[in-house]
């Protein structure tokens, strides 16, 4: 009899197998040499444990190749390794290679690291995932540098995580280097979000930042401002404002009308990221 992934999981091969104890398996060839397989079907706590002594009964019995196949999420590098030290081969229900290099009687730690890798795997995508998500979530709230976000995450992330995923995320576009400090470390936002201004930025990131978040003042309000409304609406003097929109002005990104300023143009691309990671 030919064993498949298929047949296991439609239990059509099922058998009744009698060592110690008479089992139901979902596959048995007596072989020689037998094969014994099952499928871990069950998430109740206690079932891999039945089923780790139900091979071993049967692998002790007959000196059969027992396999054990189960999802990913059933099972963790622990019980694998406990696996491992029975004898007993553990299979993912997708890795048709591994069941039959289990069956054909491959080497039960080569085989067994199949699932463990995979295990390891799936685990670094869902903490990679996880590490992102928490990124977002600060960032939402104000301006760090990577060395904050590591502090910030440290319980949860190692610092390569973290790092690593930042940059995934500033590839992705989903994050910004928006300026850097004083002493040069980057410091990353999200685009769209009008941030209150740092009092550790360069200066000329300072400038920078403080020319975007005029313009986009200007283009959320979609209607002239005067430098009073956008020196309290930023948090800004108004000396500062009234500066950095002569700047713009000079620059062409903005235009006073009566006593109120607008951006120059309707689609008006403004980037000032150059600027922002040189001070």
């Amino acid at each position: 009899m030919g064993l498949t992934l298929q047949a296991l999981i439609s239990k059509s091969q099922a058998s009744q197998v009698s060592a110690t104890l008479p089992w139901q398996v979902a596959f048995y060839d007596p072989g020689p040499p037998p094969v014994v397989a099952d499928l871990l079907t069950v998430a109740r706590k206690g079932a891999f444990y039945e089923m780790i002594v139900k091979l071993s009964d049967i692998r002790q019995k007959f000196d059969a190749r027992a396999i054990l196949v189960s999802p990913r999420r059933r099972l963790g590098v622990g019980e694998v390794q406990l696996a491992t030290s029975f004898g007993i081969y553990v299979v993912l229900d997708c890795d048709q290679d591994g069941l039959r290099m289990a069956s054909s009687g491959s080497d039960v730690e080569e085989v067994n690291s199949r699932f463990v890798h995979a295990i390891l795997k799936n685990r670094s995508r869902r903490v990679a995932s996880d590490c992102r998500s928490a990124i977002l979530a600060l960032l939402k709230e104000k301006l760090f540098t990577p060395d904050e976000l590591v502090s910030e995450l440290g319980l949860s992330f190692n610092t390569r995580t973290v790092t690593s995923q930042l940059r995934s995320l500033v590839n992705a576009g989903a994050v910004r280097l928006l300026g850097r400090t004083v002493k040069g470390e980057g410091v990353y936002g999200l685009p769209g979000i009008l941030y209150p201004v740092r009092g550790d930025l360069s200066k000329i990131s300072r400038i920078s930042h403080m020319k975007r978040a005029i313009v986009d003042t200007l283009a959320f309000c979609g209607r002239p401002m005067s430098s009073a409304e956008i020196s309290e609406r930023l948090g800004v003097s108004k000396h500062q404002i009234r500066s950095l929109l002569r700047k713009l002005s000079n620059e062409r990104k903005t235009i006073k009308i009566g006593d109120g300023w607008i951006l120059l143009g309707k689609n008006i691309d403004i980037n000032f990221e150059k600027s922002s990671i040189s001070g």
